[in-house]
């Protein structure tokens, strides 16, 4: 599965605050080096509820706002407390209505009370305050020179803690309170917000609204979106299930967002929990930071989700719609105390992507998204870093919002399911959901409810999966002993084991096959590095089929004969069991090999199946692997293969390659195959690559996919005139969905140019994030160390955690680089300094053996 950052399906399935990351490089941590243990705050009082009331001047991008907010006091002897602000321009602090002395200090407004109020006791807080073109909470979007029909919108983007940028409040995860808003914005603006909608009025030149929850929500989870939008409304058992996008955009948000109701309806039923909220809205606004944002009963969508039908199946929403959905039980109704607890927010919505697929398109589908999802992790994991799903050490939360905390623990969950099975898993999901409903939690609320329900002890399976890091590394090795009629299975654990790494154990099954279509299952547990399995059997094994559910989390190298392997290969009923095959077939990448990989790719059933024998035959990269993606090009009618096809065949540099991606570039029906064979003509290093590539820079797409992807060819092809083309292509003001792949295929060409050097690091001062990381990655390639400043400039000043913590790292790396440069320069300056002195003795050596040759004539 190709990690391309256009592949938008794959970008916006799964991340609401999932952090992008610059080119790997060598194990790093996971955080900065100043990160420090955190815990949960340790406040003299708490919110009940809020009253913010709000007038939106969107001309002069400024927020009016009051917040009123009812405190009850949980220490006594409380003589003043903080509310959380950030650059707010506060008139004026009341406490009961009159006048309060505050004063502003570290991103607080500290409140001086009256008197002293003892625990129990109550009272209201009001702040008056404005905002203007703030630099995060809110966000005024408007159209400008460069860009003159870009929508004018506000939204707001609250987690991790950037709700204090735009209301004050007590802004930490596992504070909730009862909300209610009041907006007024000018009119033709649709505003929407948390609740249910109490009123509206929708005359004169300022529309009003208002809006109130029935439970509580965190700070972080307070909304209010405005634009001009078109609503479509749907429903749910008698909620509200309405879509909010760009007018025109009708029919795409029916296509992005349709299945809703049906999610509503299976996660209702699944988690034994009725979905909770009076209403559910999704709101598609542009240029939004993330892929989604689960706000309770109105979920903010990037717009990039919007497609048409005809890019179907390659491109779907579901994955992000799901995603969010499920927020709204993990993450809204029972959210995590602290941050460090975050994958019981988001490694559940994670799992409840597969859950919705596996209903809506089988098991074959759930099985190989999970597949996917493992080798994203595992990319993290094995070029990054890695670290246990729960930890409190982050210099700023957006540190752990990664791979770990989404892929990772996603797959967690359905290992933990197939644990303890179906029944219990779910019916311990809903009694923690109901227990804890309203609530703050913590990883050991759901493993308590988990072993209620159960009665089995899971302490085992919590601490070398969520408090530890890694994950098996299996090795499995096979033997026949034919004179006792003895099957043979060694299971090698070889990873590594350390602090942070465990020995894990596993409960899986075993499949014995054979000639006879017997079939034998073995229950096996592998607790210790190696586990040796000998079983009776009448009949020699034709095939063994291990993790039969794809359900344990783990790396798997078949170390069995290759008969054994095609075989198997051949009756695996789990699509991904058929994958682990194919990884071994390519390490022998023999000829039988091959054909069994070609037979896959032309005649299984299951489209994953076929695209991954298309990518291991383009590894194996003989003729006769060639031949077979051509050939399986004539008859295969599923775009996601011949996607497949057109990568793998990048890995030929002939001229019949060039000739074959050409095709697919300019003549395939569906752009996404010509998309990827666009990034992989550029890797045939054909001399008429460069021309063909040219005019697909031109050759108009969905989110300017092909226009990017050529970028990305002619990074791949390596020639250097493309560099103007590209420089003027990626500039503020060209398409914007393709500039981030321009400022990244810079990392490798024009490498002695100043002129690409400075283009790059003015990149750094992009307003859009995804081009300041890709000139961070192209930098980083350039080992550009003249631009060590700006990026520590920019680790300095961005607000966003995850732009500081790539800048932090980019940074590290190039001051390493510039180190090694220097070493290097040494070492070669002290070789010089050898070979001179080594020439001088040389040179010496020669006029005292003439000396002495003279002497001895003499």
């Amino acid at each position: 599965m190709s990690e391309n950052h256009y592949e938008f399906g794959r970008l916006f399935s799964n991340c609401c605050r999932q952090r992008f990351m610059s080119r790997p490089g060598h194990l790093e941590p996971h955080s900065v080096p100043w990160a420090q243990s955190n815990y949960r705050s340790d406040r003299n009082c708490k919110p009940i509820s809020q009253l913010l009331e709000i007038d939106l001047e969107i001309e002069k991008k400024t927020l009016r706002g009051k917040n009123t907010i009812e405190v009850e006091f949980i220490r006594s002897e409380s003589n003043h407390f903080s509310l959380n602000a950030v650059d707010l321009k506060v008139h004026r602090v009341l406490w009961e209505g009159n006048e309060a002395k505050f004063r502003e200090k570290d991103e607080e407004i500290l409140v001086a009370l009256p008197k002293e109020y003892s625990r129990g006791q109550k009272g209201k807080v009001t702040v008056e305050y404005s905002v203007t073109d703030p630099r995060a909470g809110i966000y005024f979007i408007a159209p400008d020179k460069e860009y003159p029909n870009r929508d004018v919108q506000v939204w707001t983007q609250g987690q991790d803690d950037d709700a204090r940028f735009w209301y004050p409040c007590f802004d930490d995860p596992g504070i909730k309170f009862l909300s209610e808003m009041k907006v007024e914005a000018p009119s033709g603006f649709i505003c929407t917000s948390n609740g249910k909608l109490i009123s509206e009025d929708r005359s004169g030149h300022k529309w009003k609204f208002h809006w109130k929850m029935e439970l509580p929500v965190p700070s972080y989870l307070v909304t209010l979106t405005a634009g001009k939008f078109s609503e479509i409304k749907d429903s749910w058992q008698g909620i509200p299930v309405h879509y909010l996008v760009e007018q025109g955009k009708e029919n795409e948000a029916k296509i992005a967002f349709g299945k809703t109701p049906k999610m509503l309806e299976l996660f209702s039923k699944t988690l034994g929990v009725p979905y909770p909220y009076e209403k559910y809205h999704q709101i598609a606004v542009s240029e939004f930071v993330f892929g989604g944002m689960e706000n309770t009963t109105a979920t903010t969508q990037t717009d990039a989700t919007l497609h048409p039908l005809k890019l179907e199946p390659d491109f779907s929403s579901d994955d992000l719609v799901s995603h969010e959905l499920a927020h709204q039980w993990f993450g809204d109704l029972v959210t995590c105390h602290s941050w460090s607890h975050g994958w019981l927010n988001e490694s559940w919505a994670t799992f409840m992507e597969t859950v919705f697929k596996e209903n809506d398109l089988g098991k074959d589908e759930a099985h190989y998204y999970r597949y996917e999802e493992l080798q994203i992790y595992l990319n993290e994991d094995r070029t990054l870093y890695r670290r246990p799903l729960v930890t409190n050490v982050y210099s700023d939360p957006a540190e752990i919002w990664d791979r770990h905390l989404y892929q990772k623990g996603g797959l967690i969950l359905n290992m933990l399911r197939a644990e303890i099975g179906d029944e219990d898993f779910w019916k311990g999901t809903a009694l923690y959901l109901k227990t804890h409903q309203g609530q703050g939690v913590e990883t050991i609320d759901f493993q308590r409810a988990l072993e209620k329900i159960s009665q089995r002890p899971l302490d085992w399976f919590f601490d070398q999966w969520i408090y530890k890091g890694g994950h098996p590394d299996l090795k499995v090795t096979y033997d026949w002993d034919a004179k006792n009629k003895l099957a043979k299975i060694k299971f090698e654990q070889t990873q590594k084991k350390d602090t942070v790494t465990p020995i894990h154990r596993i409960n899986s099954v075993v499949e014995f096959h054979n000639d006879k279509k017997e079939i034998k299952r073995v229950s096996v547990t592998i607790d210790d590095k190696v586990k040796h399995l000998v079983i009776p059997m009448e009949n020699e094994p034709t095939a063994i089929r291990f993790d039969t559910e794809n359900s344990v989390l783990k790396t798997l190298s078949w170390e069995l004969p290759e008969k054994m392997i095609i075989n198997q290969m051949q009756l695996d009923g789990d699509v991904v069991g058929k994958i682990w095959c194919m990884k071994s077939l390519v390490k022998k990448a023999s000829l039988k090999g091959q054909d069994a990989l070609i037979e896959r790719l032309n005649s299984d059933p299951f489209w994953g199946v076929r695209k991954e024998a298309a990518l291991k035959l383009g590894k194996i990269a003989s003729q006769k692997a060639f031949l077979g993606l051509v050939d399986a090009l004539r008859n295969e009618k599923d775009s996601r293969v011949r996607c497949g096809i057109a990568t793998a065949l990048g890995n030929w540099r002939t001229e019949q390659a060039f000739k074959a991606l050409a095709d697919l570039a300019f003549a395939d029906p569906h752009e996404f195959v010509q998309r990827n064979a666009a990034e992989a003509l550029g890797k045939t290093k054909s001399p008429k690559a460069y021309e063909a590539l040219l005019k697909l820079i031109d050759v108009p797409s969905w989110r300017d996919q092909i226009r990017a992807a050529a970028f990305r060819g002619l990074k791949n092809l390596g020639d250097d005139r493309a560099v103007d083309i590209i420089i003027g292509g990626t500039r503020y003001g060209t398409p914007k969905w393709a500039r981030p792949f321009g400022a990244e295929a810079l990392g490798s060409l024009g490498l002695n140019r100043k002129d690409v050097d400075n283009f790059l690091t003015d990149l750094l001062k992009d307003s859009f994030p995804m081009v300041k990381y890709k000139a961070m990655e192209a930098i980083e390639e350039r080992n550009q160390t003249n631009a060590i400043g700006e990026i520590d400039l920019l680790a300095h000043q961005a607000i966003d955690g995850h732009m500081k913590f790539a800048a932090h790292l980019a940074a590290k790396r190039l001051r390493k680089g510039e180190r090694e440069k220097e070493e290097v320069k040494n070492m070669r300056e002290s070789i010089e300094k050898l070979v001179k002195e080594n020439s001088d003795l040389k040179d010496r050596m020669e006029v005292l053996e003439e000396r002495l040759n003279g002497a001895s004539a003499n």
